[in-house]
């Protein structure tokens, strides 16, 4: 495969990054706005965008790979080392923006997970109020899995 088609893939990948990132910002309004229909779209599209990226960078795996090239970031521009100043510069451009997106949207989607936890306690401590539960706060067993240890204690009695 020439530079210039890594240049084609890579675009392909920094456009579906630009998409997600889209998507998480999206999911982020969506959420602040306990906008459910938003939440469940946003979804659906990362799950989306994500098989897309995958098959993507499955395609430039197997071509670092088959340069005999590692495919983390030196490998990429050893690849892209390998062709003219003015494909390379293209590509490398490519490449930066890639980097850039990729750490825009696990930023991103850090801050969504954040929020999520937390609309997910707050529910957990309604409906332990609900049932008549006292919510306490979860600890953490030796293998670091969640423990509950709510007290029940009644409303109302009969």
């Amino acid at each position: 495969m020439a530079t210039a088609d890594i240049s084609l893939l890579l675009r392909d990948i920094a456009e579906h990054l630009a998409q997600l990132m889209r998507t998480l910002e999206s999911e982020n309004a969506a959420l602040a706005n306990n906008d459910l229909d938003g939440i469940i779209q946003a979804a659906n599209d990362k799950n989306r965008l994500f098989e897309f990226l995958e098959e993507l960078e499955k395609e430039r795996h197997a071509l670092l790979v088959a340069a005999g090239l590692d495919f983390d970031s030196t490998g990429i521009m050893a690849y892209l080392a390998r062709d003219s100043a003015r494909t390379k510069n293209e590509a490398t451009a490519i490449w930066q923006q890639i980097e850039t997106l990729t750490r825009q949207c696990r930023k991103q989607n850090q801050i969504n997970g954040i929020i999520l936890e937390k609309n997910r306690r707050r529910t957990e401590k309604a409906l332990a109020i609900l049932k008549g539960q006292t919510p306490q706060a979860a600890t953490y067993t030796a293998s670091g899995e969640t423990c509950h240890s709510q007290s029940r204690n009644s409303l109302a009695k009969a």
